[in-house]
């Protein structure tokens, strides 16, 4: 009787304590989840496991914009859109964006019936930014990019109204946006003799409306055999015989006088000319022969410093597509061409080298990639890499770093190459070079930060 009575008192004091144990389970403050600052309601509330949260597969997924799927017969949850194809399955920890092969922290799960997903990991696949707030038990999720439908034929008509299927020669403008205006410029040669036309559009980003349509802006005369020209922001540099003039146009349609950048005779021999980047963002320009190239600046047309390159690196790889930035602290140039990225010391003339002694060069990302354009002191670009064909955005900086910053939840219908870039505080524009109704055009895609 007395064992009985034993047992019984330990049941009791057993079961006395279930209560507490369930109170402190269920008294846990329930996980927020918001996104973009909106309260998102799922089926069943979200878990904490092991510092993820899981979330109902079907509600996150639906909520960012993705198709579902579930295969039963594999325990397979598929989410997909234009961009993003995304391939859990309960239970593992290896899972596919875009057939590119992931690895989860925890793995889907099914809880009480219901299927639940890693939120975070699902979200930064989608491109988006995830912050968890431990203060009030909440998860907030905003989107990093969005991406804005493709308008055709900007503007609502060419750019170069006359030239009816390229008649007048095909053109590939240099493309620059400022201060609200989107710049094109393109020449165009005289037959008739030493002559060089040069042609503007401009387009009012605010209304997109052409300002001006194939706007001539400046007759040039080639006045050396070595005559040579760029476009550069919204400025037009050519050689002459003496040195370098600059005419820029804004986004009025004014032009300005013509100044020189560079006071330096031509000697007649193969000559760099090209805009270069330094102290922080001014623009000057590199111009000379082998051996003998110095920066000009309009402050400074005489030169403001002489450049070294032993190896005649600047000349290896010049060509109109070549970006070049000094650092004066540093005392390096620089050198992105193509698709590498080289560094030069204008002091010593000396091209950095690797530990094998070749050319230290960096490689931009990916296997198609946009014109590196530049903002704050850096290099960006656009590239698509692997099976994952949505557009990334990479950095260069100062020590040749090359960086992967975002994912960007556009797939680009094109190669990479064909769009022109350009950046503003809040946005990114994509812009193409193409036909509409046989006139030049231009399609431009907006990705607002």
């Amino acid at each position: 009787m007395k064992r009985i009575l034993g047992l019984l008192t330990l049941i009791s004091l057993f079961f006395s304590f279930l209560p507490n144990a369930f109170a402190s389970e269920t008294n846990q403050p329930a996980i927020r989840v918001n996104y973009q600052g909106k309260a998102l309601a799922f089926e069943v509330p979200p878990v904490l496991e092991v510092g993820s949260v899981l979330v109902p597969f079907r509600g996150v997924f639906e909520e960012f914009g993705l198709t579902v799927s579930w295969e039963s017969s594999n325990k397979r949850v598929t989410g997909t859109n234009d961009a993003v194809k995304i391939d859990m399955s309960i239970g593992k920890k290896t899972v596919l964006v875009n057939n590119e092969q992931k690895l989860l922290e925890v793995e889907p799960k099914i809880i009480d019936g219901n299927t639940m997903v890693p939120l975070r990991f699902v979200s930064e696949s989608m491109g988006k930014v995830v912050t968890w707030d431990p203060a009030t038990n909440s998860v907030d999720i905003v989107d990093k990019f969005s991406v804005k439908p493709t308008v055709p034929n900007y503007g609502g008509e060419s750019y170069y109204p006359t030239n009816f299927s390229n008649q007048l020669g095909r053109t590939n403008p240099y493309m620059y946006e400022r201060d609200g205006y989107l710049f094109l410029f393109w020449s165009e040669e005289l037959k008739s003799g030493p002559f060089v036309d040069f042609y503007c559009s401009i387009a009012d980003l605010n209304n997109r409306k052409w300002v001006y349509q194939n706007n001539h802006f400046k007759y040039v005369k080639k006045e050396t055999s070595a005559f040579q020209y760029f476009f550069y922001e919204n400025s037009l540099y050519w050689r002459t015989q003496d040195g370098v003039l600059k005419s820029s146009i804004d986004g009025t349609g004014s032009v300005t006088q013509d100044v020189y950048v560079a006071r330096k005779f031509n000697q007649r021999e193969k000559e760099i000319m090209s805009a270069v980047r330094y102290d922080d963002g001014k623009v000057g320009v590199i111009l000379g022969a082998k051996n003998s190239v110095s920066l000009y600046t309009e402050e400074a047309t005489n030169g403001l410093l002489d450049i070294k390159d032993l190896n005649n690196i600047l000349f290896e790889n010049s060509n109109s597509n070549t970006q070049y930035i000094i650092n004066r602290s540093s005392k390096k140039i620089h050198i992105i061409s193509n698709n590498t990225a080289k560094q030069l010391d204008y002091e010593t003339g000396q091209i950095n080298f690797d530990e094998k002694g070749k050319d230290k060069i960096e490689k931009l990302k990916g296997t198609s990639f946009t014109q590196p354009f530049y903002y704050r002191d850096k290099l960006y670009y656009l590239y698509q890499e692997g099976q994952d064909r949505r557009a990334k955005i990479g950095m260069i900086d100062d020590s040749l770093r090359n960086e992967e910053m975002a994912v960007i939840n556009f797939v680009a219908p094109y190669n990479l190459s064909d769009y022109k870039v350009t950046i503003n505080e809040k946005e990114f524009h994509l812009w193409r070079n193409t036909e509409f109704s046989r006139l030049p055009a231009i399609d431009f895609t907006n990705i607002v930060r």
